[in-house]
């Protein structure tokens, strides 16, 4: 799928949420549940970054995919583990949760947000009621802030305060930064594939799409509600009935699956399932977040079946059934993989090993037809060879004792 420019998705596309409700997902012409080809799951497209090393599981393999990577991360994880932030704000949670890694830089980001919240009250503009000082933040927020223009790709918050670049994400963080710091109630509001600023107001709440520069000119004219549709683009226009509030520690999560969907798109998958794994840790109930982790380690197994690193894949799609057991794409693999490998040891005459391999899996998965069926097919093949071996041996002649 083409990446948009002017629709705001923030994670995956429909067939990856059907796969996560075990609704299986293939390309044209794969194979049924027998197996017969790699069921892979497929993540909106973003733009591809570098090409990386695929890491093997003896490399990536360092605790927990969840686990907290710098000392800055663990903080915000302890402080994030009822729900709620009381040390850090929903400003450097939201850094934290884009890279940053050290206080220096953590420090130096604060400031730099810190002096944009007094240019904000330094200006004339924050009179009138409380919506109408809404309507100025949005202003500040676009003409000083994100003026380089939508871009999938920005959900670091580094990257946006330092090139004005942005996304649905990043564009909600710092919309409700710049409010909240005038005193407004603002919460993020996420649904499939969007996010946006809720302002909670005396007279009820205003909802507004950070990614439109003209949001509020084209909102208060009814007339022109196609044009702001056209601009905002359908993915922000869609089923407001699936939206719900999220709180600081969940925006940095949708920051953190955001990761993840880069470093799958450029096969990072080691980093990608720790980025998902994180939002999941943060937002348990992130439906998006879990469907990403899951896919991650789903196509991750592919990759290393398709290096012939068997072992490795089948330990990976194993670690994932243990995670969802109806994630059927799983399942499917597995017997995929063992297909793979099985023919692999016996046309390197290993049929001892390709037995046990089996065995191993039948014991896993039993009832699956296939695994049944290539232990005879195995044992069949290893008795031929054996056959043709005693066939192929020279025959010895008895020595007639002469010299």
């Amino acid at each position: 799928m083409p990446r948009p420019r002017r629709h705001f998705p923030v994670a995956v596309l429909s067939a990856l949420l059907a796969a996560w409700l075990a609704i299986p997902v293939a390309p044209a012409g794969a194979a049924g549940p027998t197996g017969k080809t790699a069921l892979t799951l497929t993540l909106s497209q973003r733009e591809k970054g570098p090409s990386a090393r695929n890491l093997s599981l003896s490399e990536k393999e360092s605790g927990p995919w969840d686990a907290a990577s710098c000392r800055l991360e663990a903080r915000l994880f302890a402080d994030a583990a009822g729900g709620r932030l009381h040390e850090f704000s929903a400003l450097d949670a939201a850094l934290v949760a884009g890279g940053i890694d050290s206080p220096d830089s953590l420090r130096r980001y604060q400031q730099k947000a810190a002096a944009l919240v007094d240019q904000l009250r330094s200006s004339a503009t924050l009179g009138g009621t409380p919506r109408q000082q809404v309507e100025a933040v949005f202003e500040f927020l676009h003409e000083r802030v994100l003026y380089g223009g939508y871009d999938l790709a920005y959900s670091d918050l580094r990257r946006v305060l330092d090139d004005g670049r942005f996304n649905c994400v990043s564009a909600t963080v710092l919309m409700n930064y710049l409010a909240g710091q005038l005193g407004l109630d603002c919460r993020g509001l996420e649904m499939p594939g969007h996010a946006m600023t809720r302002v909670r107001l005396a007279d009820g709440a205003l909802d507004i799409e950070t990614t439109c520069p003209h949001w509020f000119s084209l909102r208060n004219d009814f007339r022109q509600s196609a044009i702001a549709t056209k601009t905002i683009g359908a993915a922000a226009g869609g089923d407001r009935s699936k939206a719900r509030e999220v709180s600081p520690v969940q925006m940095a999560a949708m920051i953190y699956y955001n990761r993840g969907v880069d470093l799958l798109n450029e096969k990072r998958f080691a980093e990608a399932a720790r980025a998902n794994a994180k939002a999941v840790r943060l937002d348990p109930h992130n439906a998006t977040a879990r469907g990403n982790l899951l896919a991650t380690l789903n196509n991750w197994a592919i990759d290393l079946a398709n290096s012939q690193h068997f072992a490795e894949a089948v330990d990976l799609l194993r670690r994932g059934l243990a995670m969802d057991r109806k994630f059927e794409p799983f399942a499917q693999n597995y017997v995929h993989v063992h297909r793979q490998w099985v023919e692999q040891l016996c046309r390197q005459s290993r049929f001892e090993e390709a037995s046990n391999v089996l065995s191993r899996a039948q014991a896993e998965m039993p009832g699956r037809d296939y695994l049944r069926r290539a232990q005879d097919e195995v044992r069949g093949r290893w008795a031929k060879a054996i056959a043709a071996a005693a066939k192929s041996r020279p025959v010895l002649e008895m020595p007639s004792g002469k010299e």
